[in-house]
């Protein structure tokens, strides 16, 4: 018998949208990801960064909740970076905001979230 699995997209930002997801803290926050996924057994089908927010396609095991997903991802995620750029936490004090905003994800609907999430980083940023 097969392992039942779910699909969300899950966004969420850096805390008070501080625009750090560039460059150098970027790339090893997107290393950080694949390592926590790979280590976790957390299925990363996609994810892309704009510069103050991060869009997930996850896939989880039916064992799994979502809330601990994110616990783990943002959680050791923040501690990596905050131990490589320790001058980060003394000035924001919080990697990511509280929360996450997320839906539940159709198989039919993959492929197109794949190409939005993928594209993240070439839309221009909306402030409200």
């Amino acid at each position: 018998m097969t392992e039942a699995r779910r699909v969300y997209h899950v966004w969420f930002s850096t805390k008070e949208r501080r625009p750090i997801l560039d460059g150098e803290v970027g790339n090893d926050v997107r290393i950080s990801f694949a390592e926590i996924a790979k280590r976790t057994s957390i299925g990363l089908l996609e994810f892309e960064f704009a510069i103050d927010h991060v869009h997930i396609l996850l896939e989880i095991s039916s064992d799994k909740s979502l809330s601990s997903v994110m616990h783990q991802l943002k959680g050791a995620s923040a501690h990596a970076i905050f131990l490589k750029y320790p001058d980060m936490r003394l000035d924001t004090r919080a990697l990511w905001q509280k929360g996450y905003g997320f839906r539940s994800i159709a198989p039919s609907e993959v492929t197109g979230l794949r190409y939005y999430i993928r594209t993240q980083s070439k839309r221009p940023i909306r402030r409200e």
